[in-house]
């Protein structure tokens, strides 16, 4: 510890951290954001699918599950120029591809487990209020929306902020690719001013701020939204 220099973090290594920060901010959101579209999309899917549609849901989710989020993350950045039209990777580039590419990775791979999250959490509530919906003539988006998502909210909230803590976590991996958010930002410091513990120290602290940021929200929604089941009871 007598060598440790903490005062190199106020200089233009604090800033590299700040704007690392920034980034896994950013990364964090917009992933999360695609994440809950697509899961609650593809979990009400599976749920309610039959016939063809069916174990296409269930290979969506199985693949997104059983494959590591580092793997799916170089998968897009190396293979999205032979998938993806040129039109769309030019649309990209201001945005930086890197940055893009973890987006849609880390966005997929948490979508397939928010989507078996719903689909439990449907399961859980009684199979008579969506029968009960669909005898007074509701689609299936009007059962969703004013019958299901209530109770489906209450229900999986406590392990939808653990997914979205672990997606915070994930952000790490992004390194791998040369997004420049807070971890890339610390190795890039071990490597320069061979500062690394210092560095790794303060995202230490980052990401504990922000994961107990995050579950200490949920927590308040979840408890909000008890407090609302009971008015209505």
């Amino acid at each position: 510890m007598n060598h440790l220099d903490w005062s190199v973090l106020l200089g233009e290594a604090g800033h590299l951290l700040a704007q690392g920060a920034v980034v896994t901010l950013e990364l964090s959101a917009l992933s999360l954001v695609l994440a809950l579209v697509l899961g609650f999309l593809m979990g009400v899917l599976r749920w309610s699918a039959a016939g063809p549609l069916k174990p296409v849901c269930w290979l969506y989710v199985e693949f997104l599950r059983n494959t590591p989020p580092l793997v799916q993350i170089l998968f897009w950045y190396f293979s999205a120029t032979v998938i993806l039209p040129n039109s769309v990777l030019l649309a990209l580039r201001p945005y930086g591809f890197p940055f893009v590419a973890a987006t849609f990775a880390l966005g997929l791979y948490h979508s397939g487990f928010i989507a078996e999250i719903v689909r439990g959490g449907l399961n859980a509530i009684p199979r008579g209020q969506y029968e009960a919906a669909e005898a007074i003539g509701f689609s299936l988006p009007q059962t969703v929306r004013y019958i299901l998502l209530p109770q489906l909210l209450r229900i999986i909230a406590p392990t939808l902020v653990s997914e979205a803590v672990s997606l915070i976590k994930n952000t790490s991996l992004a390194l791998a690719i040369g997004v420049t958010e807070i971890t890339y930002q610390a190795r890039y410091i071990d490597y320069s001013a061979f500062r690394g513990v210092e560095a790794l120290a303060a995202i230490t602290v980052f990401y504990l701020v922000l994961c107990a940021t995050v579950a200490a929200l949920g927590h308040a929604l979840q408890r909000r939204l008890s407090r609302n089941r009971r008015r209505l009871a």
